[in-house]
């Protein structure tokens, strides 16, 4: 009796543990000739004010149908031609509803072509496009989100990168760096998608313009289409608190919070 219940639990716990120590690789390697469509849904809640004062927010809804179209692919990278079909975006600050429709303007119908690795990270490989110097900064400081080396589940990594100097809140540059682990947490069943969990705080630098105090978060998951080569979804959630306090006679402490939601996905072919 004790024979017959130890055996399957020994080899419950030996094919456990191989599936664990089986070790995986994570890489961006899309096909050439694939064309990938995606759907990115985005909100962002933002509101500020004297520090103890009621604060009302400010939300912006983003939601963009875009295309990723493979040129070419080898070892080193794949050359992607970036495609805006659609954009859709809503405020609701009556003042920004002009800003809101130049953003549709601008985003609409939009090709950018770009250099994809296989880490995940991404660079402008036509520097003789009409790409706007956001665009340029943000890829130029976005590393890889995935090692180099095969992972097992559950080992960790580490990537950081610095906030994109475009990046302030009520006029004041925010200069500051992510700081993120990513984690393997699963494999499905035949290897095909890989399911990654990412934590990570943001960290302050020094200004000039004013003294603050800056802290945030970000927490987040990726799929990872292994036999594709590409992602399949992901998802982020942004927290940052601002206190910034006016240098010169009068000092006025002022509270600004942003709280980003960020859905990306593959979708079908319509």
């Amino acid at each position: 009796m004790w024979r017959s219940g130890w055996l399957p639990a020994l080899l419950l716990y030996a094919a456990t543990a191989t599936a664990s120590a089986q070790r995986s690789q994570l890489e961006l390697r899309p096909r050439t000739g694939d064309t990938v469509r995606m759907r990115l849904d985005q909100v962002t809640e933002m509101q500020g004010g004297r520090s103890g004062a009621p604060m009302k927010p400010v939300v912006t809804t983003l939601t963009m149908l875009s295309r990723a179209i493979v040129e070419r692919s080898d070892s080193m990278s794949a050359l992607i031609v970036a495609v805006t079909d659609s954009v859709d975006v809503h405020s609701s600050d009556v003042r920004a509803r002009a800003m809101v429709s130049k953003t549709e303007d601008q985003l609409r119908g939009r090709q950018m072509r770009l250099r994809l690795a296989p880490d995940g990270s991404v660079s402008v490989a036509d520097r003789a496009s009409d790409v706007p110097r956001e665009v340029n900064e943000l890829l130029a400081v976005m590393p890889g989100s995935f090692p180099r080396e095969p992972v097992a589940i559950g080992d960790t990594w580490v990537r950081e990168m610095a906030i994109a100097p475009p990046t302030s809140i009520a006029g004041v540059p925010v200069r500051g760096s992510v700081r993120a682990t990513f984690r393997l947490d699963s494999i499905s069943r035949g290897g095909d998608l890989a399911y990654v969990s990412m934590r990570g705080t943001l960290q302050q630098r020094a200004t000039q313009t004013a003294a603050s105090v800056f802290a945030g978060s970000v927490n987040g998951s990726l799929v990872v289409n292994r036999r594709r080569g590409w992602l399949n979804e992901s998802r982020f959630l942004v927290e940052m608190r601002t206190t910034l306090v006016a240098t010169g006679a009068a000092s006025t402490a002022m509270d600004f919070r942003m709280k980003i939601t960020q859905h990306m996905r593959v979708v079908d072919k319509r």
